[in-house]
């Protein structure tokens, strides 16, 4: 459901609509399903309400400690963060029920269980356009003719990781800006608070680089350490070379709906560099920000980076490939996989493609070449060729002779 676009170094008070009042735990219902998604509405209501005792009340009587303490953390952090809706669903559609599959009621000494998807949708107040929509992979478990929450985890050595945010551990900092809603762990306050300021810098540059209509508001998250990173986006790959990351997806539930986008500091990296990297870093993100309404499932990686490269770099318009390039535009493993050298020598030659497509056909060439590439949400053909008709659509050549221009230039 979500993707995570990066960026390389060079190195390597809460207020909320549609409140509703606190509700106990429903007794058992016809269904699990049913049952869980009493549970989950007396969730919604308590954090909505700010009904401490109520959300803790969902929470199997049962559980170790552990995780009744991490539950009440998850409570304060959202309570910290201003939501401006918050909802949760029950799913079975993709998923079915996966506690028998994964034999989990013995974990629960034998008790009913039940593990569906279960899909969570919140936006932040004045930061969000659109939803941001995430899996979380709930363990409904009754007791004494009751349904709770036992566990958010029983998935995890199988691949299904719950999704997780900053404020699940406990309360966050928050510093909105104009265009941002900084968020960190109160004890980085001093380095969010300058990161404001480099991000409204990138904003600047943005706005005068890029030339299709978006919100310019976007919540921008610095996680405390790499591990903790990893596990906000979900990484699959090292994070170690990368400095800043936008995360976001698509619901195809019923089509393709864009979810909202965050920006994701790697600060043990970013930091590392002069503060106009900084800027030009965040410019490049706030790119990807900008085009994720834009964006649709066959652009390819080459298209994403080089288009944000190229708006941070300043549009330029005679960058020629770089060395050691074999001519050839880079697949999408190779902005991700690989040494240093392989991953930014992909992130140049995406630019510099970029870059001869803007001399050829004007700065504007770019971002309606992206646009047009992302309308194709559910379209025969696979990312070359779509990538190719949206050129010939917009510049009237093709793939093959992009590539073989940009390689002789």
């Amino acid at each position: 459901m979500r993707r995570a676009i990066a960026a390389i170094g060079l190195t390597s008070g809460l207020l909320l609509t549609g409140i509703v009042a606190h509700a106990a735990p429903r007794a058992a219902a016809a269904t699990p399903a049913a049952a869980a998604q009493g549970v989950l509405d007396a969730r919604v209501a308590a954090v909505t309400s700010g009904d401490r005792s109520g959300f803790l009340a969902t929470v199997d009587p049962e559980a170790p400690a552990a995780f009744r303490d991490a539950q009440a953390r998850q409570f304060d952090g959202l309570r910290s963060v201003p939501l401006a809706s918050y909802a949760l669903a029950v799913r079975l559609d993709d998923t079915g029920d996966l506690a028998g599959p994964a034999g989990l009621s013995p974990r629960y000494g034998g008790a009913p269980t039940f593990l569906p998807e279960t899909r969570l949708r919140y936006r932040l107040r004045d930061y969000d356009e659109r939803d941001d929509v995430a899996s979380l992979f709930l363990t409904f478990v009754q007791r004494g003719g009751r349904w709770f929450v036992g566990g958010d985890a029983d998935l995890a050595s199988l691949g299904l990781l719950p999704a997780r945010f900053l404020w699940d551990d406990g309360p966050v900092r928050v510093h909105p800006t104009a265009h941002f809603l900084v968020l960190s762990h109160p004890e980085d306050a001093d380095r969010a608070d300058a990161l404001a300021a480099i991000a409204e810098d990138a904003m600047v540059r943005l706005t005068v680089a890029w030339d299709q209509p978006w919100s310019q508001r976007i919540p921008l998250i610095l996680p405390h350490s790499i591990d903790e990173l990893a596990g906000l986006i979900q990484s699959t790959f090292d994070l170690s070379r990368f400095v800043a990351f936008v995360n976001y997806g698509a619901v195809r539930d019923t089509g393709y709906e864009p979810t909202a986008p965050r920006i994701y500091i790697q600060d043990r990296n970013l930091r590392a560099y002069p503060r106009d990297f900084q800027v030009q870093t965040l410019t490049h993100e706030l790119d990807h920000a900008a085009a994720a309404p834009l964006a649709g499932p066959l652009i390819p990686a080459w298209v994403h980076e080089g288009v944000a490269d190229w708006i941070a770099k300043g549009r330029p318009t005679g960058e020629r490939k770089p060395g050691g390039s074999d001519g050839v535009l880079p697949r999408d493993y190779e902005f991700v996989t690989g040494g240093s050298g392989t991953i930014v020598r992909a992130y140049s030659e995406s630019r510099s493609a970029i870059s001869y497509l803007a001399s050829r056909f004007g700065l504007g060439a770019p971002s309606r070449f992206f646009a047009t590439l992302g309308a194709a949400r559910v379209a025969p053909g696979d990312a070359d060729y779509q990538t190719d008709a949206a050129l010939r659509r917009v510049t009237a050549i093709g793939l093959a002779d992009l590539q073989r221009g940009w390689a002789r230039r």
